[in-house]
Order: structure tokens, then C-alpha cells, then sequence
């Protein structure tokens, strides 16, 4: 009976090992399952992160280009058509607003160039085109020529506005544009009568003179007309010729506006303009209303 019973127990035991070691298996294998899927999230996570980061820097270099893109239409709209520009009729716009300026004074004869800026007769130059004058004549594109007062004059910007005596309103005003909207590489155009009468030959009068080129630069510089160091100009360089008679004559961008006065020449291919938005208020207090 004891025999019996031992025996019992024994198998008893014997299942209950081999139970407890099948559940012992399966804890183990669901442990291991557990950690292989813990292990395929973690290397799933790691793979969408590193998607995002990809995802990140495309939108960050999409963001750049948009940028960049935006710059280019924005220097695009800014700057002019210069493609095709017909000079021939950008001339025959603006010549009849080109006058040649002659001046008597105490020191002989000279010439100039100017540019009518309003119908009632207001013409516009430089100052040392008239510096020290005691009579001025002004001829027209038609040859008509009317003597002329100077209404006010500045010396550190190099400025004259002069006024034809005469009662007509129906002389061809130039249209003034602006100068601080150029752009270095604006291709420009000057109108004047560089040598004065030499170029007239057999005839008393003759037809302007016009160049064409780009704007060099915009260079701040002492007046180059009265040299005083507190006169700080941001001139207009150009590559376009002037020569002595061009000064007080017109300087055009590609619409035929007003956009400076052709002053003073350095060297070949560089010549300075001064610029139409730093005497306005000059023009504006000679002309009135």
C-alpha cells in the first residue's frame, strides 16, 4: 500500500515537472516573441523617423527653391524690358525736348545742352553751363531760338533751371521718371550737342547728338562740380559718351523719361549723370505749381 502510494506521488510529481517545464517553455517562447515584435517596432520607429527627417529635408529644400524662385520673379518684375528697345522711335520721342543752351558771359561764349521740362517754356541743365552768364539763348529741335532767364541755380548738384521768354504752352516737355528705381546694367540713352556748333557745318543749326549704353554703377561721390566735401551725390555712371557741349543735356531710360543730367566725363566709357530724384525739389520750387 505505502509501495502504492509512492508510486503515486512520484508520477504525480513527474507530471507536474513536465507540466510546469511545458508552461515554463511557453513563457519562454512568448517571451521571445514578445521581444522580437518589441524589437520589429523599435526598428520600425527607427525607419519613420528617419522617413520624417527625409521628409523634413525635402520640404526644407522645397522651401529654399520657393524662395530663391520668389527672388528671381521679384528681380524679373523689378527690372525693365530691355529686350528689343527701339531707339529709333525712343529718339524721335524725346528730341524735341533737347535744346542747345549758348551762353555769353564776362569769360567769353560757351555751349551747352538742356532738356524743356515743362510747356510754358522751364528748361533744365547744368550749372556750370551757365555759370557767370549775362545773356542766354536757347534753341529749338525747329530751329527757333528765344532768349532765356535762369530761375535759380545750385552749385553743389550742378543744377540750372532756366526759363525761355515766351508766352507759349505748347512746348514738348520731357516726362520726368525717376532715378532711384535704376539698375546697375539698365541700358540708358544721352541726348545732347557735344561740341557745340562744329558738328552744325555749312548749316546754323543742327540736329542732337545721341548715345546709348548701360548704367556702370551708382557711385557715391563729392560734387565734381563745386568739390565740397559735405556734397555727397550718388551719381549716375554710365559708359555712354560726353563730350564738352553734352553737359546740361538729357539722360533717358529705355521709356524716354528723365532720369538725370548728363554732367561731367572722366575718361572714355566713364562718365557721370547727375541723378533727376536729387533735384526735384529744385525743379519743383524754380517751376511752382
Amino acid at each position: 500500500m505505502n509501495r502504492w502510494l509512492i508510486s503515486l506521488i512520484v508520477i504525480l510529481l513527474i507530471a507536474g515537472t513536465a507540466y510546469n517545464g511545458t508552461l515554463l517553455s511557453q513563457a519562454n517562447s512568448d517571451l521571445s516573441e514578445a521581444q522580437s515584435g518589441l524589437t520589429t517596432l523599435e526598428n520600425t520607429n527607427t525607419s519613420l523617423q528617419t522617413s520624417l527627417a527625409d521628409r523634413q529635408d525635402e520640404l526644407d529644400s522645397l522651401a529654399t527653391a520657393i524662395t530663391a524662385m520668389e527672388q528671381t520673379v521679384n528681380q524679373l518684375v523689378a527690372a525693365p524690358d530691355q529686350s528689343g528697345v527701339d531707339f529709333v522711335a525712343l529718339v524721335n520721342q524725346v528730341e524735341p525736348s533737347i535744346v542747345y543752351v549758348e551762353v555769353s558771359s564776362r569769360f567769353g561764349a560757351g555751349t551747352g545742352s538742356g532738356t524743356i521740362i515743362r510747356a510754358d517754356g522751364y528748361v533744365l541743365t547744368n550749372q556750370h553751363v551757365v555759370d557767370g552768364a549775362t545773356s542766354v539763348q536757347v534753341t529749338l529741335m525747329t530751329g527757333e531760338t528765344y532768349s532765356a532767364t535762369i530761375i535759380t541755380t545750385n552749385v553743389d548738384l550742378d543744377t540750372a533751371v532756366l526759363k525761355l521768354n515766351t508766352t507759349r504752352t505748347d512746348l514738348p516737355a520731357i516726362t520726368i521718371g525717376s532715378s532711384s528705381a535704376m539698375l546697375v546694367g539698365e541700358q540708358i540713352m544721352t541726348g545732347g550737342f557735344p561740341l557745340g556748333d562744329e558738328l552744325f557745318g555749312d548749316a546754323s543749326f543742327g540736329p542732337a547728338t545721341f548715345n546709348t549704353g548701360i548704367v556702370s554703377a551708382i557711385r557715391t561721390m563729392t560734387s565734381s562740380n563745386s568739390y565740397n566735401p559735405n556734397s555727397q551725390i550718388d551719381y549716375i555712371q554710365i559708359d555712354a559718351d560726353i563730350n564738352p557741349g553734352n553737359s546740361g543735356g538729357g539722360l533717358f531710360n529705355t521709356r524716354g523719361e528723365l532720369i538725370g543730367i548728363p554732367s561731367y566725363g572722366f575718361a572714355a566709357g566713364i562718365n557721370t549723370a547727375v541723378p533727376i530724384d536729387a533735384i526735384k525739389s529744385i525743379i519743383q520750387n524754380a517751376v511752382g505749381s
